[in-house]
C-alpha cells in the first residue's frame, strides 16, 4: 500500500533475501510500470514487467548497464556504483546495484525522481543488509 508521499512502506519491512516480495513493493510506487531484479551475469532473479516488454532483452541490457557503471563509477570518483537513471521523453528507467545484482525499474515520465529513487535507496540498503558477508 502507497503512502500519501507514494512511496510504499512495505519496502522497509520487505526481507532483503525476499526478492520477488521486495520488487512488488517498488512497483507499488506511484507511476512506476514494473521493474526487474537480475544477476550480474543477466539471469533474471524476479521480473514485474508488462507483456509487451522483452524480459530478456531487458536483463541482458540491466546487467551490461550495470557492470559498466560498477567499473567506471571509481574512476569518475563518485565512489562505489549505487544507482543511476536514464531518461527518454516517455519515462525512465532506474537502475541501482546490490550484492545479488542489479534492480531495474521502468517509471512513467510524470514519475516523481525522488520518490522512486528513494524507495531504491531503501530496497538496495535492504538487499545489502540481507547479503553482508
Amino acid at each position: 500500500m502507497a503512502a500519501a508521499n507514494g512511496v510504499s512502506h512495505a519496502t522497509a519491512t520487505t526481507s532483503g533475501r525476499d526478492l520477488r516480495a521486495l520488487l512488488r513493493d517498488l512497483i507499488t510506487v506511484e507511476h512506476v510500470r514494473g521493474g526487474l531484479i537480475v544477476a550480474p551475469d543477466g539471469l533474471v532473479i524476479a521480473s514485474e514487467l508488462p507483456s509487451h516488454v522483452p524480459v530478456e532483452a531487458l536483463s541482458a541490457l540491466t546487467a551490461t548497464l550495470g557492470r559498466e557503471l560498477e567499473v567506471r563509477g571509481p574512476r569518475l570518483r563518485r565512489g562505489s556504483f549505487l544507482m543511476a537513471n536514464f531518461a527518454a521523453g516517455d519515462g525512465t528507467v532506474f537502475l541501482g546495484g546490490t550484492p545479488v545484482g542489479f534492480i531495474l525499474l521502468l517509471a512513467d515520465s510524470e514519475a516523481n525522481r525522488e520518490r522512486i529513487r528513494h524507495a531504491m535507496r531503501g530496497a538496495i540498503d535492504a538487499v545489502r543488509q540481507a547479503w553482508k558477508r
